[in-house]
């Protein structure tokens, strides 16, 4: 599926990715592409929140809810291979999951 990433101090302010969702469930597991990049999205919910693991960017963190943007994205760029574009892109697709009901 298409969806729009949105990035406020990102140039340009919106732009388009794709989204595969390999398997719903805890994890949800789902392919990421979006202005050149790949993310491996494994999804995932245990006792005390939400967790995002990124194998292929060596990324692993806590989440708040899917849908909290703001937050979500601090967390992301806490890794310095994390580039603000990239952490926008994430979180908008984490956003998209959450819509799909892919941890349900």
């Amino acid at each position: 599926m298409t969806f729009t990433c949105k990035g406020n101090g990102c140039s340009p302010r919106q732009w388009e990715g794709s989204l595969e969702i390999l398997q719903s469930g805890n994890p949800c597991e789902a392919e990421l592409c979006a202005r050149g990049s790949r993310y491996h999205l494994i999804v995932g919910k245990h006792s005390y929140g939400n967790y995002l693991c990124i194998p292929n960017w060596d990324v692993g963190t806590e989440l708040s809810s899917l849908t909290d943007i703001f937050w979500n994205e601090e967390r992301l760029r806490y890794y310095s291979r994390m580039k603000k574009a990239d952490a926008c892109t994430i979180v908008s697709a984490l956003k998209v999951l959450a819509e799909h009901g892919c941890m349900n």
